[in-house]
């Protein structure tokens, strides 16, 4: 399931995105568009199944966009976000069948209770279909109907309370009897899901056939259910099978079939057996405690054997001011060198959490800010830009990943560099060429095809750091000569006008008091 988030603020669409990936339902995928075309192109490559649209945004408003995509016959759950309280907004989206309206700035709370409301309704939706496109196919759609329930029990779609969980088992055609059993919920984390060489659908087709047939008996429906794309679950009922048969299975898993995956992997078991009403607090116990972890891989996790002293990562401390020192003299592949060091001994005392490594990233972050600040180099502000493309989410998921993304950040701070004195020097190269054909027919076009720019690029880089445009500049070193000579020679007016690169005589008259204040005679005087 896939949220798309529409707003031309590049911050107001990321603030909006990190509330609900930290505290609203699991997606998929959360992807930020910052116009309609750019919301389009999502559309063509992916189904959205929630889209959080601003109304105003240039090229194109969000109720157009909502309504391109409902002649397109999408029924995307869409939830307006905008700071213009306009009754014909709130008209028009409801006629296009939008599912909630809400003001900027909006509070978190609400935010999250509109997204709930409409993966609720997507859920509904999503049932509804199920129900027609599967009549009088029950039996073979059986194991899919309950991997659907025990999902929307998960996301708390389905009411905890037992008498509710009965009754919608019993309006979706399930066993309502299930409801007075209990289970032992195993989360499975697949760690290096970016990396599997396989396509998504068949590795997921692979992983769940092993896994059915791995931890589920004969006569039991072997539901596998997939949260994202990184954890799955499985709802085990507890009779027949223990808490120490199932960690023992587990721990034979690293020998039996986790080697066959290129990726690794991790099994979270709750410290005691659940009721049905308690699974959904159950799951997102296993869950939380997968988030902090960031340091083990190919591991158990048994929540009754988990002490306070795993937690104690987020103490760690920093001190970075060697690692700005080889910053500022560019020595990037010693201070990667150190980081890697520090990182990966940080791993091995299993004591990094996922705050442990956000502090990392984000005092990291400080220092090559800070660096880029000090050397002087006006690339800063498309340095920050840059960086803020990668997912911090995903960054801080794992230390392997912080350890790429800061290889990653070294290798486009290096470039940031290269770039501004690159262009330092090819303005330095074009000011000298002037200075030396004063007298020759100067153009933009030509100067800019001797330095391999644009025309208007190398206009750009002049009025940056001359506060000249490329033309003007070309005009005010010609005056400048002009006034050596006509100060320091006997020579016509005339010929210094033509020295200087003026064929017209009247012209170099009026550019020589439009820089010079006075003409080329009274200057002479």
């Amino acid at each position: 399931m896939n949220l798309l988030i529409v707003d031309d603020e590049y911050y107001s669409a990321e603030s909006t995105r990190m509330k609900i990936a930290q505290n609203g339902p699991a997606f998929d995928e959360i992807y930020c568009a910052y116009s309609m075309a750019q919301a389009l192109e999502y559309f063509a490559g992916h189904t959205v199944a929630i889209m959080i649209l601003d109304i105003e945004m240039p090229g194109g408003s969000g109720l157009e966009l909502l309504d391109h995509i409902r002649q397109n016959g999408l029924d995307t759950i869409c939830i307006f976000l905008t700071a213009y309280a306009k009754f014909e907004y709130v008209s028009k989206a409801m006629r296009l069948t939008s599912i909630d309206y809400l003001l900027k700035p909006v509070d978190e709370k609400d935010l999250l209770a509109a997204v709930a409301k409409a993966v609720d309704q997507y859920r509904h939706q999503a049932s509804m279909k199920l129900n027609t496109l599967q009549a009088g196919y029950w039996k073979e759609s059986e194991l899919y109907l309950w991997e659907l329930f025990w999902l929307d029990l998960s996301a708390g779609a389905v009411s905890s309370q037992r008498s509710d969980i009965a009754r919608e088992l019993h309006l979706r055609n399930l066993n309502p009897s299930v409801a007075d059993l209990s289970f032992l919920p195993l989360l499975i984390q697949c760690n290096g899901m970016d990396k599997v060489p396989l396509k998504k659908d068949l590795y997921e087709f692979l992983l769940k056939n092993i896994v059915r047939e791995y931890f589920y008996k004969k006569e039991e429906i072997p539901v596998v259910v997939r949260i994202d794309s990184q954890f799955y679950f499985l709802p085990l009922p507890e009779t027949g099978r223990s808490r120490e048969e199932l960690l023992t299975l587990c721990s034979q898993t690293f020998a039996d079939f986790v080697p066959r995956f290129p990726n690794t992997f991790n099994f979270y078991i709750p410290a005691h057996c659940c009721g049905i009403s308690d699974f959904h607090a159950t799951l997102r116990e296993l869950i939380a405690t997968a988030g902090k972890n960031v340091s083990l891989e190919n591991h158990v996790f048994d929540l009754a054997q988990l002490s306070q002293a795993d937690s104690t990562g987020d103490s760690i401390s920093f001190s970075f001011k060697d690692w700005s020192d080889l910053l500022l003299q560019r020595k990037a592949s010693r201070l990667l060198s150190e980081t890697d060091l520090f990182l990966n001994s940080l791993q091995h005392s299993r004591h990094a959490t996922r705050d442990t490594l956000t502090h990392f990233y984000y005092s990291f972050l400080q220092i090559l800010f800070s660096c880029m600040e000090t050397t002087g180099s006006e690339m800063l502000p498309a340095f920050r830009e840059r960086i803020a493309q990668f997912s911090v989410d995903r960054v801080c998921s794992s230390i392997q990943n912080l350890q790429e993304w800061i290889a990653d950040a070294l290798q486009l701070y290096e470039e940031c560099l290269v770039s501004s004195a690159e262009q330092d020097t090819t303005v330095a190269t074009v000011k000298n060429y002037i200075r030396s054909h004063l007298d020759e027919n100067l153009t933009r076009e030509s100067l800019a095809a001797m330095v391999y720019l644009t025309p208007d690029y190398l206009s750009h880089l002049f009025k940056r750091e001359t506060g000249f445009s490329l033309t003007n500049y070309i005009i005010y070193e010609r005056i400048e000569e002009a006034k050596r000579l006509l100060a320091g020679t006997g020579q016509s007016i005339g010929d210094i006008a033509t020295r200087c690169g003026f064929q017209n005589i009247s012209y170099f008259s009026k550019q020589f008091k439009r820089f010079a204040g006075m003409t080329p005679r009274e200057f002479r005087g």
